[in-house]
C-alpha cells in the first residue's frame, strides 16, 4: 500500500462505522468526567466549609514617647473566606492559580484521555478487523498475551508514569520547560497504552519486538503527533478511534513488510 498513512487513516475515520465507534468512548468519557467534576466539587466545598484559619498580628506604634502594642486576631472560616485570604497575597494567589488551572486542568485532561483509551480498548479488535478486511486481506491478526499480562504491563506503565511525575517536579516551575516536563509522563503512558493495545491485537510477540526494534522511532513519532492532536480542547474525547486507526495501519504495514522481506531476499 503506497497511500500516505495519515490520508488513508483520515479516509477510514470518516466512514459511518468508524464515526459510530468514535462516539462510544466520547459519550462514556463525558459521563465519567461529569460525575468526577461534581463529586470533587462537592467534596472540596464541604471540606472548605468546615475549615477555618486564625491569623494573629501585632502592630506597634509610638506616640509622645509612649509605645502602644495592639494585637489583632482574625478568623477566616468557610470556603469563600479562606479563598479570599489566600488570594490577598501574591505568592499564595499564584500557588492557588497554578494548582487550579495547571494541576486541575491536567488531571481532567489525563482522565479524559485514559478513560477514552480504556473504552476504546474494547473496540480495538473490531476496528482492526475492519481495516484488515479493507486494506490487508492477506494478513492475519495474530495477537499475543492474555488478560493477566496486559494487566501486569499496564500497572507497570502506570507506576513508571507516577515515578516520572515525582522526579520531574523541580522542572514544573521553570517556564516553557514545565510544558515538556508535565506532558512527558502522560505521553509515556499514552504511547505505551496504545501500542500495547494495538500491537498485542495484531502481532505475535516476535513480530512486536521486531517492529519496535526496526520501526520504533517511526512509531514514537506517530504517537507524539497523536498526543499533540489529543491536547486540542475536547479532541481527546473523539480522537481515540482515529489514534487506533493510525497505529493499526502502522502496525499492519510493519507486519506486511516483515512477511514480504523473506520473499524479497
Amino acid at each position: 500500500m503506497n497511500q500516505n498513512l495519515w490520508s488513508v487513516s483520515a479516509q477510514d475515520f470518516f466512514t459511518k462505522k468508524m464515526l459510530t465507534y468514535a462516539f462510544a468512548p466520547f459519550l462514556f468519557t463525558l459521563l465519567v468526567l461529569y460525575a468526577l467534576f461534581f463529586s470533587a466539587a462537592d467534596a472540596g466545598l464541604d471540606s472548605l466549609q468546615d475549615s477555618f484559619i486564625q491569623v494573629e498580628s501585632t502592630q506597634t506604634t509610638q506616640e509622645n514617647g509612649i509605645t502602644h502594642t495592639e494585637n489583632t486576631n482574625v478568623v477566616y472560616s468557610g470556603g469563600s473566606s479562606i479563598l479570599a485570604f489566600l488570594m490577598e497575597y501574591s505568592i499564595t494567589s499564584w500557588l492557588v492559580s497554578f494548582f487550579v488551572f495547571t494541576v486541575g486542568g491536567m488531571f481532567m485532561f489525563v482522565v479524559a484521555i485514559f478513560t477514552a483509551i480504556l473504552v476504546i480498548g474494547f473496540l480495538t479488535p473490531a476496528i482492526m478487523k475492519e481495516l484488515q478486511a479493507r486494506h490487508y486481506p492477506d494478513i492475519a491478526l495474530e495477537g499475543h498475551g492474555n488478560v493477566f499480562s496486559m494487566l501486569f504491563h499496564s500497572l507497570r506503565y502506570v507506576a513508571v508514569m507516577f515515578i516520572l511525575l515525582i522526579v520531574l517536579i523541580p522542572f514544573y516551575f521553570i517556564p516553557l520547560v514545565n510544558i515538556v516536563a508535565i506532558n512527558l509522563p502522560f505521553y509515556y503512558l499514552f504511547h505505551k497504552f496504545y501500542i500495547l493495545d494495538v500491537g498485542t491485537t495484531a502481532l505475535t510477540k516476535e513480530q512486536y519486538k521486531q517492529m519496535m526494534y526496526f520501526k520504533g522511532n517511526k512509531v514514537r513519532m506517530n504517537t507524539v503527533i497523536l498526543y499533540a492532536i489529543s491536547m486540542i480542547p475536547f479532541a481527546a474525547l473523539i480522537t481515540p478511534v482515529f489514534n487506533v486507526i493510525v497505529l493499526s495501519h502502522t502496525v499492519l504495514r510493519s507486519k506486511q513488510e516483515q512477511l514480504e522481506a523473506p520473499l524479497e531476499s
